[in-house]
């Protein structure tokens, strides 16, 4: 078997679920990718800044699209922010959007294989989780990776740099990898190796709805924290329930938590962890003796009733994120786009309305400046160039995820695209042409069906009554170059990715309309055993990428 993880071939599986789930999670294209010397070419991925004042929003983002949708931009903001090279390509003033240097599954299998060999016998037997510290060395030592592959001479790596000679190449350094984790989803998904494992080794799991686990504490963020000496940084605010508590501790620096108002709600010593209840945001203030600190800040939530994961350590920090991404080769070929306004909407949901997205309304051949586009070999040799059609991005700010994608339209600024604010117009070139929707509940509680757009974007206010049938009905987005099959343009993500981690298929969700009502739209669970996330037993199938390791270095135990 392989261990060196260089090269790792990503077939074109569904996007939120294994086989079964094609027809109804589908993404469009997928090629091998190797990430090593772009790792090294991006350096570690850039972090994703979660809102920890949104899940103190959360009844009301379910209860206004209006509301909901400027959060949704602002994380996509977030998420498309250019980031500088860690090492300089000929295309010297070239910058990335934040999400392409996420970690994709080659970079995991590699930390893996990094982590996991160098665990003592009796730390293997015992499933010992790995420590904090190993994870941050293992990501430290990530972007260096290639130096020690057989073949990566400094002379490869000049020629290598030298071919980056364009924007589109720099962006395809890393070839079109479909899934990215953000650093905090990526490290949580490392230090829950052991529940990931035994899941993987354990093929019964729970098919329906369960009682979640009881009073626990989760990771908030993890973040790298360096003070000169008397030095301070301030972190949040973080929104914490009424039945819960925020826990902050950096070794070198003393801990104060404040509310909204600057009251203190804690002050610690230094190395002393601080806490501080509820309810309300709150602010963590690291402060540095009179020594310099170079540590981590550790950032933990205790509630009485957290979110469930059992196939996980725990549900994923704030800073997780992750997105999908559909790449399409330009071939000589149009791209195929979509009607998405409320005539089109109302033929495809409607009654009687077809429910699937079909091969497209129109065509177009959208050059570089007007859709995000990358060519995976060097242009000068004419290699393939890709095009970013359309792309997820799950975020994990509210307890049940922060659930938007984005695709092209030749029409951007129209129905989905309306309101799309200055923040994302100012990153210029491609971005000003991608729409979006959002959704952060399984049912939709905005009493006003054009969710409060009236007055300000009628095409958008139109297109978003045409995408439901009554408050309280399921609720809805749709992607029409990710949801591929019949039903899935009357989808909302959370449905299909509520049964992550489960037995359940896509025969059971279309063959149980009792079980599975609205297509699958419906919240049927209260357990999710990796907390909606597809990646473990599907996918990426991290769960047998851990297993495989864990298998082969057992054997010598």
């Amino acid at each position: 078997m392989t261990r060196a993880g260089l090269a790792i071939a990503l077939s074109a599986v569904a996007a939120c679920g294994d086989d079964a789930v094609i027809d109804r999670c589908a993404l469009g294209t997928s090629t091998a990718a190797v990430s090593a010397p772009a790792r090294k070419l991006y350096g570690p991925a850039a972090p994703y800044d979660g809102d920890g004042t949104l899940r103190g929003l959360d009844d009301a983002l379910a209860g206004s699209q209006r509301q909901r949708r400027a959060v949704a931009w602002a994380a996509v903001a977030r998420a498309l922010q250019p980031v500088a090279l860690a090492v300089a390509p000929a295309r010297s003033d070239a910058t990335v959007p934040a999400w392409l240097t996420w970690y994709g599954k080659d970079d995991l299998q590699r930390l893996f294989h990094r982590l996991y060999p160098a665990l003592s016998a009796d730390r293997k037997r015992a499933r010992d989780p790995f420590a904090p510290t190993e994870i941050d060395l293992a990501l430290a030592w990530n972007p260096t990776a290639v130096d020690g592959l057989d073949g990566w001479t400094p002379e490869r790596w000049a020629a290598y740099l030298a071919a980056l000679d364009s924007v589109i190449a720099v962006n395809g350094a890393a070839g079109t990898n479909r899934v990215g984790y953000s650093p905090g989803a990526a490290r949580h998904l490392l230090a829950s190796y052991p529940q990931i494992v035994a899941c993987a080794q354990d093929p019964a799991r729970p098919a329906r709805i369960e009682d979640g686990p009881g009073a626990g504490q989760r990771q908030l963020v993890r973040v790298p924290l360096g003070l000169d000496a008397c030095g301070e940084a301030s972190f949040g605010p973080y929104f914490v329930d009424a039945d819960g508590a925020l826990t902050a501790a950096a070794p070198g620096a003393a801990i104060t938590i404040t509310d909204d108002a600057g009251a203190v709600r804690c002050a610690g010593a230094v190395d002393e962890p601080c806490t501080a209840p509820g309810p309300g945001p709150l602010r963590v203030t690291a402060v540095a003796g009179g020594a310099p600190v170079a540590s981590a800040l550790e950032i933990d939530y205790a509630a009485a009733d957290p979110t469930w994961a059992a196939c996980l350590a725990a549900p994923f920090p704030l800073d997780a994120a992750v997105i999908k991404a559909d790449w399409r080769r330009l071939q000589g070929e149009p791209l195929p786009t979509y009607d998405t306004s409320a005539a089109a909407l109302t033929r495809h949901l409607g009654a009687g309305g077809d429910l699937d997205w079909g091969p497209g309304d129109g065509a177009a051949d959208p050059g570089a400046d007007r859709i995000f586009t990358i060519a995976t070999e060097p242009t000068t040799v004419g290699g393939p160039v890709y095009r970013l059609a359309a792309l997820h991005l799950m975020t994990k700010e509210l307890d049940h995820w922060l659930w938007i994608t984005l695709w092209w339209s030749p029409d951007p600024d129209r129905d989905f695209g309306a309101d799309r604010p200055p923040a994302i117009a100012a990153l210029g070139g491609p971005w000003r042409n991608y729409k979006m929707c959002v959704t952060t509940a399984f049912d939709e509680r905005d009493p006003d069906p054009q969710g409060g757009f009236a007055a300000i974007a009628p095409d958008l206010c139109a297109a978003l009554a045409a995408t439901r049938a009554a408050p309280g009905a399921p609720s809805w987005c749709s992607n029409p170059y990710l949801e591929l099959g019949h039903g899935n343009a009357a989808s909302n993500c959370m449905g299909c990715h509520q049964h992550g981690g489960t037995a359940v298929g896509v025969d059971q969700i279309l063959g149980d309309p009792d079980g599975f009502p609205s297509l699958g739209r419906t919240q049927v669970r209260d357990n999710f055993p990796s907390d909606y996330s597809w990646a473990l037993d599907a996918g990426d199938r991290l769960g047998r990428v851990f297993a495989d390791e864990v298998e082969y270095w057992d054997q010598g135990l």
